[in-house]
């Protein structure tokens, strides 16, 4: 059940998110079955925050913390017991959940935990509820100790601010309690602690590289340590994709890089041949990679100097430019193993041990100039991205992606930095944003005083307001879509070139508060976008033809900033004093079958291809349908890399099949993966061009039928103008 998150601080959701995930299902609530849903939760919480407490504390598992909670009746104050791994250790909780993050601990709660631990010492157990029953012979068998160590622990959902009088009963307990090497000492865990450990949660475990130069090296000391030298491909390829300890990271190798690798592009796969074809040449041919690390550590199996070989130990290290040599590497690893041991790469790795603060940012934006970069690679070493995709995740349990050749998750499990980024431009008051992200997506991640990205990002907006940004988007283009392919001449011209415009207009009608408010009617608000739209771009329509007379060039306007800024004021107006059924402005009138004479659009691939409507380089995601997928899912799962393809400006083979490297038709390609999978029963009709997709954009007969749309409306509007 939501809590009344109007009121309920962004730090606390997270918590609240996080305690329920990791403790929902582990932590024993049957003496809530019949009490309130509300109740019940703020009780869970509760419990949940006692149990992080213990994994904050003794390192414990998640399921090991959930069975110390004997939160309940009979628990004389004590919410959770925990132990030391070494056993002579015992933690006493009493935890406290406030939504606000106001929870406190007051003098009565320090007595009664006392009390507690009084009651525990003096062996006195018949009152303690079975949970603690559980649990008595092993809090006796620490408390016999003579060694051993009570802490008193106060978790908080607050500041954790004592007042005097709560502290002196603490520190008069723990002198009464001490003495004869056993001692007692209480502490606070606050809020800030609980944030950061969840966050910890999040962040992945640091990486160890290890690699040998044995031929040319050079270390330097100042102003920073870094070794520079050559080391073998068959060594990075296992730090991709090794089976030995310390080996094996994948992508994980990039976590600091400001993308992932691109998958098998064009250039990539000319790496992968260069390795197998002229091993001994690829040195002299290829710019060499830049690892950043806490600290190195060089050994000499042989005698300590330049020219003889060391062995490097990289702790907490990140491949930060050269993701696609690496990764390349692996590939030629997989196909010969022994031609990777005779090429060799220059490795540059960087100590940040002693760096100033920003230093390796500004190493990884300078170096990554190997394959072309696009101003979306730099944001991935902004803060804000990784701060975003966590409250993604906290949040919501939403995928947030955010470095370019990341896969974008699934439309109901979350989206990507660039839908975002779109979604916000167009939520923005200022129009103008819309109109330069129309023009191009590169417009997004300009930065400056002026820059989108930074009147986007500049405070970072919250995952639920990303979210449902993002919703109302996709919701505005659906309904477009289909509004769409019932008009025909400008009316589409407009619908199409006005999208963002549209989305822009609704957004405002919307009103930004509603985005924020975590206890409004949400549903009820997507439930009206459909209307929303079909009122805009009916007012839209007609303001184009009032504002700019019927013969101005609709592409154009649409892509002026000043214009579009005097449609936003004029339709907006006009909707706020109410349009009636019978307004010219109704777009049921304006709906109507397209008539004939429609020039025949060009192939598929040709249109693509003739117009550089796709990227060289662009991953494509093969889209099957629930027959395929299950015939042939079994064989795609087995290596994902079946299912992905890149694009090439090539009217005949414009697929680069990431499996084998090798070009195909879309739909040769997709004949050459069913004959591969052995489907006996496959189809004799394959339409390629439509089982072929780019994420985000969709299948490419849906491209390049956007793109026909684009061209026709812009040749009937050029006729209207001269005429």
């Amino acid at each position: 059940m939501a809590q009344s998150g109007q009121h309920m601080p962004l730090e606390v959701q997270h918590i609240r998110k996080a305690l329920l995930k990791e403790f929902g299902e582990i932590i024993s609530m049957d003496d809530f079955v019949k009490k309130d849903p509300k109740e019940r939760e703020t009780a869970l919480l509760s419990r949940a925050v006692s149990a992080k407490a213990a994994r904050i504390l003794t390192d414990c598992t998640s399921e090991e913390a959930a069975a110390g909670v004997i939160d309940g009746r009979d628990d004389f104050g004590i919410d959770c017991v925990a132990f030391s791994a070494s056993g002579s250790e015992i933690y006493l909780i009493q935890a406290k959940w406030k939504d606000k993050g106001t929870a406190s601990f007051d003098t009565e709660a320090a007595l009664k935990l006392i009390h507690g631990l009084k009651k525990l010492d003096n062996r006195d157990l018949d009152h303690f509820n079975e949970r603690l029953q559980l649990l008595s012979d092993r809090i006796h068998g620490v408390l016999k100790l003579p060694t051993c160590k009570v802490h008193l622990v106060i978790a908080l959902m607050g500041d954790g601010r004592l007042s005097p009088e709560t502290a002196n009963i603490l520190d008069e307990a723990a002198d009464e309690f001490g003495g004869q090497g056993r001692t007692v000492a209480y502490r606070v865990v606050n809020q800030a602690e609980f944030h950061r450990a969840v966050r910890e949660d999040l962040e992945p475990q640091p990486i160890t590289l290890r690699a040998t130069m044995n031929r040319e090296w050079y270390a330097r000391e100042t102003p920073f340590k870094a070794v520079i030298g050559e080391v073998s491909a068959d060594q990075l390829a296992r730090w991709y994709g090794g089976k030995d300890e310390g080996e094996g990271h994948g992508e994980r190798l990039y976590d600091r890089n400001v993308r992932r690798s691109l998958g098998l592009t064009g250039v990539n796969q000319t790496m992968v041949d260069s390795m197998l074809e002229d091993p001994e040449g690829f040195l002299y041919r290829h710019n060499g990679i830049t690892v950043q690390c806490d600290e190195i550590i060089q050994e000499y199996p042989l005698k300590r100097a330049v020219g003889q070989p060391t062995i490097l130990t990289l702790t907490n290290a990140s491949v930060v430019n050269g993701a696609q040599t690496v990764t390349s590497a692996f590939r030629a690893y997989e196909k010969d193993a022994e031609a990777t041991e005779e090429a060799y790469v220059m490795v540059r790795v960087i100590s940040l041990d002693g760096t100033p603060e920003g230093f390796g940012r500004s190493i990884t934006k300078a170096t990554n100039t190997q394959n072309h970069m696009e101003r979306r690679d730099f944001i991935a070493i902004d803060p804000v991205q990784s701060e975003i995709q966590k409250d993604f995740r906290i949040s919501l349990d939403k995928e947030y992606v955010f470095r370019r050749g990341e896969l974008d998750p699934a439309p109901e499990s979350g989206c990507s930095v660039t839908e975002a980024a779109t979604a916000l431009a167009c939520m923005h008051r200022d129009s103008s944003l819309a109109v330069r992200v129309k023009g191009s997506t590169n417009a997004l991640w300009s930065e400056g005083p002026g820059g989108a990205y930074t009147r986007l990002f500049g405070q970072q907006p919250s995952a639920l307001q990303i979210w449902r940004a993002v919703q109302v988007l996709r919701l505005v283009r659906d309904e477009l879509t289909k509004t769409r392919a019932k008009l025909s001449g400008r009316p589409a011209s407009i619908a199409d070139s006005g999208t963002l415009l549209i989305a822009h207009l609704v957004f405002q009608r919307v009103g930004r508060e509603r985005f924020e408010e975590p206890e409004g009617d949400w549903e009820g608000v997507l439930a009206e976008i459909p209307s929303q739209v079909s009122s805009v771009l009916a007012c839209l329509i007609s303001m184009v033809d009032t504002l700019f007379t019927p013969k101005s060039f609709v592409t154009s306007t649409f892509a002026n900033e000043e214009r579009c800024a005097r449609l936003v004021t004029a339709v907006l107006g006009t909707l706020n004093r109410g349009v009636g059924p019978d307004s010219p402005m109704n777009l049921a009138a304006l709906m109507k079958t397209a008539g004939p004479g429609r020039q025949r659009r060009p192939q598929t691939v040709r249109l693509l291809i003739d117009h550089d409507a796709i990227e060289e380089g662009t991953r494509l995601e093969y889209a099957p349908s629930a027959v395929e997928e299950l015939a042939i899912g079994a064989w795609l799962n087995a290596d994902p890399r079946r299912r992905r393809a890149s694009w090439v400006n090539d009217r005949r083979n414009p697929l680069l099949w990431e499996a084998d490297g090798k070009r195909y038709s879309p739909t040769g390609l997709i004949s050459q993966m069913w004959n591969e999978a052995d489907w006996k029963e496959q189809w004799s009709a394959v339409q390629g061009p439509k089982q072929w997709r780019v994420p985000g954009e969709g299948t490419l007969v849906e491209i390049a039928e956007r793109l026909w749309q684009r061209i026709a409306a812009g040749e009937a509007a050029e006729d209207d103008h001269l005429s």
